[in-house]
């Protein structure tokens, strides 16, 4: 084989580990859910999580909760509400690492699997949701609104940042 042969095997080689990468991220993806499942627990009202509990249940169970620990999680239960079930993560700002925001969404899935009502939102659409509040909080925008996020149905598939970004009269 002459040098330019190997050189086409070598770039055709090269130009398809990106390819195998993607491939390859979608297992990634499905172990890491694994992983987080595996480490979660479920009883009403807490879930145990790698780094922490996270307490779900109504205002008067969350204001019960004491000596919270920085990757404690509060998470105002509100799926059965008739309207537009909901679950809001207190002073969610404070999660930031994608991998913990993760293990938090699959322990709210989890939860709603054990005890089901009609809340309805996907793993995808929890966490881009969950970042848009985030990046807003982070960049000063209407802190006042992002300093907690509610994981409603009606904000299923409809999450955009520009809606911090437009004027509002709230």
């Amino acid at each position: 084989m002459n040098g330019k042969g190997i050189v086409k095997k070598i770039t055709l080689f090269t130009s398809m580990i990106p390819l195998l990468f993607i491939l390859k991220s979608s297992d990634i993806k499905k172990d890491m859910t694994y992983i987080y499942r595996s480490n979660i627990k479920v009883s009403k009202g807490k879930i145990e999580y790698s780094k922490g509990t996270i307490y779900i249940g109504d205002s008067d169970y969350l204001d019960s909760q004491k000596d919270l620990g920085f990757y404690d999680v509060l998470a105002l239960d509100e799926r059965n509400d008739d309207k537009d079930p909901n679950i809001k993560i207190i002073d969610s700002y404070r999660f930031h690492n994608p991998e913990t925001r993760e293990e938090i969404i699959e322990g709210l899935l989890m939860y709603e699997e054990k005890y089901p009502s009609d809340w309805n939102r996907t793993r995808k659409t929890l966490n881009r949701e969950w970042q848009g509040h985030n990046t807003a909080h982070f960049f000063g925008l209407k802190q006042h609104r992002t300093t907690d996020v509610d994981l409603n149905n009606k904000d299923e598939d409809s999450y955009r940042l520009s809606y911090y970004l437009l004027p509002s009269g709230k």
